[in-house]
């Protein structure tokens, strides 16, 4: 089995006028594309009165051996999601960089704890879907939970013959010093 497996998607994202009137723009992933085009950056796709649509591609869908519990999680639940995952940024036409797109919902909360840019949970694509089962299918069954035995503690021996000061007969006891 392989450590990782990496699988790549493009992201189409929409921006429509708020309907508030202290309102800006209001941006939103749309869809997952499977077979992305390489665009080397947004590239506006579609443009209406109501909205215009970007899309950006390749970005890179990555598995790791060690994260197996995290996708069970996710697709043991009704709707298995993809995260798409957007940082701030100060460009134009898109004012978002691409951080990642995730299966992980452990790391997707994460990012979305921390309060910046944009993180939006979207359904996985039944390609992908397959393609994550498969992985799963290979790894090994995890390693049952075994208490460890504890290991008795010597204690040192004290040197330069002071006796320790939380010991019995150590300076606190009598604390003679108390001034």
């Amino acid at each position: 089995m392989e450590v990782e497996i990496t699988r790549h998607v493009g992201i189409v994202l929409e921006k429509r006028k708020s309907t508030h009137r202290w309102g800006g723009d209001i941006w939103t992933p749309v869809a997952i594309l499977v077979d992305p085009p390489q665009t080397g950056g947004w590239q506006e796709i579609e443009t209406g009165e109501e909205r215009r649509l970007f899309q950006y591609g390749p970005v890179a869908l990555t598995l790791h051996r060690k994260m197996g519990e995290a996708y069970d999680a996710n697709i043991e639940t009704e709707n298995p999601a993809l995260w798409v995952m957007l940082d701030d940024a100060d460009t134009e036409p898109v004012p978002y960089k691409v951080r990642g797109v995730t299966v992980d919902p452990y790391e997707a909360m994460g990012v979305l704890d921390s309060g910046e840019g944009l993180v939006e949970r979207m359904p996985v694509p039944v390609e992908i879907l397959h393609w994550m089962v498969d992985y799963l299918k290979q790894m090994p069954d995890p390693e049952k939970f075994r208490k460890r035995r504890r290991v008795s503690h010597k204690t040192e021996e004290q040197k330069f013959g002071k006796i320790p000061i939380f010991e019995q007969g150590g300076r606190r006891e009598g604390d003679e010093h108390d001034g």
